[in-house]
């Protein structure tokens, strides 16, 4: 049997998909990388905002036009919150909400063996477990065999779930109450990985920086990362996003004495640069806090990647409030953004606010900062022209004969594949030149031979 599985949104949902890839191949699934022949499609859906919820049923559409045989899964944050409206599509086959994802593969196997025996599907929709929330959210987190050799990256979910509820967001509904993975769990997955040979791990979760407040051992964010360098000789460790209000001393410390291990990629999400949005959107930090955590980062690591949310059109923004977003970002040291337009989400306190922005003056200001964001990334690339890097070599060479890596500051790079230099896996240094094309600069080996 044959399954493709299509990932949209977070790294949370990336290490999911990590998970169910595992979980079909040791059934013996072939796991694909197009749906067009595949036995099963599962896609593992976002709903972080509207946009995301209609690329998913896009691509439901599409995936049934090109391969109506095949049983179509949702899972995911959209399964979760819209259970019994997806169900109701003619394009799908079955439900698993996140609070079931660990059973997607063994309903997958039902259903085939079902369709073997002449019988009827099964009930779309899975029944939901009656236990509290955050014991209904459990971490799909397992243990990884040995990688293939090309593997250059792996997702570890040390964390899933959120308490903030920030008025403008349906996580904790979609994903739960935050919890965390145990200490030495997390960190056996960790050391396994390190030891089989991969060259960078990225922990991830929805809220990291809450990472072991709930276990009944309670620990820090900062422990388990001081203690991930103390127990492995992983080359790179990279985190994927933290809330500023809980980028700690302690943290910073942590990070600064194993900074050649470190990579300086932080994603810090902002969502408004003016006080009273974040104050309306009940975010925890002031511009000015978020500044402050900024130039902390950038003053241990002057070569960093500051990357940040923003939601433009929030209800009541008004042109001022906009402006001053614009104009904080430009100041504040950030180099990249993700651009998240407002949109209302079921069971959010900012959907019952008045003055909601038409959809038209939201998309401009989207428009806007999109524009600042690119202008801003090429200004940050461009000061990393004639620099050396560290590159962390993927395993596809294109048809240019260029192989792409990712610098420690997540720069995306293309090298002409020089043999030893550039094999998949191996970290080289380069030195930057310029750009090859949209957002893909071009390296060359240090004192090396310049091949273009």
């Amino acid at each position: 049997m044959r399954v493709f599985i299509k990932t949209l949104g977070c790294k949370v949902n990336a290490f999911d998909a990590q998970v169910l890839h595992k979980q079909f191949s040791d059934q013996g699934f072939e796991v694909l990388d197009s749906p067009l022949h595949a036995d099963v499609t599962v896609i593992n859906t976002c709903s972080v905002t509207q946009q995301a919820e209609k690329e998913a049923l896009y691509l439901l559409r599409r995936y049934q036009r090109e391969n109506p045989t095949a049983l179509r899964v949702v899972t995911g944050c959209y399964a979760q919150i819209a259970s019994d409206a997806l169900a109701q599509r003619s394009e799908i086959d079955c439900v698993i909400p996140n609070e079931q994802k660990n059973l997607v593969v063994p309903t997958v196997v039902e259903h085939l063996a079902a369709r073997q025996r002449g019988d009827s599907l099964m009930p779309a929709v899975k029944n939901f477990a009656t236990t509290p929330t955050n014991q209904q959210f459990k971490s799909s987190l397992v243990f990884f065999d040995r990688p293939e050799a090309t593997q250059t990256r792996a997702f570890v979910k040390i964390q899933d779930g959120c308490n903030g509820f920030c008025t403008y967001c349906q996580i904790p509904y979609a994903r739960g109450a935050s919890r965390s993975v145990p200490f030495e769990q997390a960190l056996h997955q960790i050391m396994e990985l390190a030891q089989s040979g991969v060259p960078e791990i990225v922990l991830t979760g929805i809220h990291i920086g809450d990472y072991g407040e709930d276990l009944e051992v309670p620990s820090t964010f900062a422990e388990l990362v001081e203690q991930v360098f103390l127990r492995t000789q992983l080359p790179r460790l990279r985190i994927s996003s933290l809330e500023p209000s809980e980028v700690s001393d302690t943290l910073l410390e942590v990070l600064d004495r194993y900074r050649d291990r470190v990579c300086d990629h932080f994603h810090l999400p902002l969502q408004s640069g003016e006080d009273g949005i974040l104050k309306r959107m009940r975010r925890t930090y002031t511009a000015a806090e978020y500044r402050a955590t900024v130039q902390k980062f950038l003053a241990l690591f002057p070569q960093a990647q500051i990357s940040a949310d923003v939601i433009p059109g929030f209800p009541g923004e008004t042109e001022a409030q906009f402006a001053a977003t614009v104009a904080f970002i430009e100041d504040c040291g950030i180099h990249n953004l993700h651009v998240f337009p407002y949109s209302s989400r079921p069971n959010t306190f900012a959907a019952r606010m008045p003055d909601h922005l038409p959809q038209e003056v939201v998309a401009v200001r989207a428009k806007i900062l999109r524009e600042l964001a690119a202008r801003l990334y090429e200004g940050f690339c461009r000061t990393q022209y004639e620099r050396e890097h560290l590159v962390l070599w993927e395993a596809s060479v294109d048809a240019e004969g260029y192989r792409q890596g990712k610098t420690r500051n997540y720069l995306s790079v293309a090298m002409k594949d020089l043999s030893m230099v550039t094999q998949p896996g191996r970290e080289s240094p380069i030195i930057l030149k310029g750009f090859l094309r949209h957002q893909l600069l071009l390296g060359f080996p240090v004192g090396g031979q310049e091949v273009v």
